[in-house]
């Protein structure tokens, strides 16, 4: 509710922001109309050129409304770039014509304040939404309109100190557009990785969570539909088992879905008491079992490490069950000790069939190494099957994935 009403809250705030920046444009735009009225330019000589310029920044109020279709910032910058040359196209009338007549010294004052101002504001909106390479062209042909139009019927001191000022205009425009530009493209991509990121955590919890109590539910089927012909007494138990793990399954779905709407974690961290429950939990078809033994501070391993070390064991059980079901001995080894949390995982047949190159192990070792850990898997001594992770306690860099 909280995090709904800042974005309410913000998003009110930028209606506000963009409603007072353009009232202030357009009571540039007006008084800039007004002194250019006052001025007499737009009774003198040059008024029919002047009328035909001031009327190009208006090429792109029609196209404005398109500027988020896929079509929009083309169409934008198209539009700038023909205002800028119609600025351009008449500024260069209205110079042949001041050369071919007798005008008085009032011509100077063809400056046309409202097309300058205007101009600058278009220049703003092609660079901020253009295309880029079609906004490069027409910001070019923008800015020589706004920089030239001063000096287009006489060069005089004050003409060209009014093309001083409106340089340094059209450079604030520049600048402001561009870093509006370079602001929204980092926050675009920060958002895009926030998705990936999301993305795959939400694979990694629904391989290391869901697959484990699924694989639980096919190993648990097999093995009831062994023993149903000769034993049917030890059907309902294994029926039992099964909806157990179908309750855990939808458990963790539920959590997961409720995790993409909210801020929630996807996924419980879970604590020592609900590890030992695991790997009590844990049976093969063929009778096989698996052990607990801790050494050292287990229960103050603070949630960091624990997510990921119940992460290593869930998928390392998982595993066994889908590789080795016939093994007989499976020991779950954690340690705490020097700022380490060393986790050991063995089974007793080495030939697991186990792809190393599989998604679970690939995302664990992401999941270990991401803490600053270590992680290795494979055969070790003796026949056995090896799953090791050392993750430090202290610094660690994220406490949740």
């Amino acid at each position: 509710m909280l995090s709904l009403l800042l974005r309410r809250r913000s998003s009110w705030v930028r209606g506000v922001l963009v409603c007072l920046g353009v009232a202030a444009v357009g009571t540039v735009l007006a008084l800039a109309l007004a002194v250019d009225y006052r001025s007499g330019v737009y009774e003198s000589a040059l008024a029919q050129q002047v009328r035909l310029s001031a009327a190009a920044p208006f090429l792109v109020v029609p196209v404005w409304g398109l500027r988020r279709s896929r079509v929009g910032p083309r169409v934008l910058a198209a539009a700038g770039g023909i205002a800028g040359a119609v600025s351009l196209g008449c500024s260069a009338w209205m110079r042949v014509a001041a050369d071919q007549g007798e005008w008085s010294a009032g011509r100077a004052d063809a400056y046309t304040l409202f097309e300058i101002s205007a101009l600058i504001v278009v220049l703003a909106l092609t660079v901020r939404h253009g295309a880029a390479w079609p906004a490069a062209v027409a910001a070019v042909a923008l800015c020589a309109a706004v920089v030239l139009r001063p000096v287009a019927v006489e060069m005089s001191e004050n003409s060209l100190l009014v093309a001083l000022f409106c340089a340094f205009g059209v450079c604030a425009a520049l600048v402001g557009a561009l870093v509006a530009r370079l602001v929204a493209v980092e926050r675009r991509r920060h958002t895009e990785q926030v998705r990936l990121e999301q993305r795959l955590a939400f694979a990694r919890d629904l391989h290391d969570f869901v697959a484990h109590h699924v694989t639980g539910i096919v190993v648990q089927a097999q093995g009831a539909q062994v023993v149903a012909a000769s034993r049917p007494e030890m059907t309902t138990s294994a029926l039992g088992q099964i909806e157990q793990a179908a309750a855990e399954a939808l458990r963790a779905l539920r959590h997961m879905v409720s995790g993409l709407r909210t801020e929630a974690a996807l996924v419980p961290a879970g604590d020592v008491e609900q590890l030992r429950s695991l790997v009590a939990d844990f049976a093969l078809p063929g009778g096989g079992r698996a052990r607990f033994l801790q050494e050292g501070p287990v229960a103050s391993l603070p949630a960091a490490p624990m997510v990921v070390v119940h992460r290593v064991v869930m998928e390392s059980l998982t595993n066994v069950r889908k590789h080795a079901p016939g093994s007989r001995k499976v020991s779950v080894t954690l340690r705490v000790h020097s700022g380490t949390a060393e986790l050991d995982i063995v089974n007793d047949q080495a030939d697991t069939g186990a792809d190393t190159a599989g998604y679970g192990l690939i995302g664990l070792e992401e999941r270990v190494t991401a803490e600053g850990g270590t992680f290795q898997a494979g055969p070790a001594d003796q026949g056995q099957w090896r799953v090791s992770a050392r993750i430090p306690v202290s610094s660690v860099w994220r406490d949740l994935p």
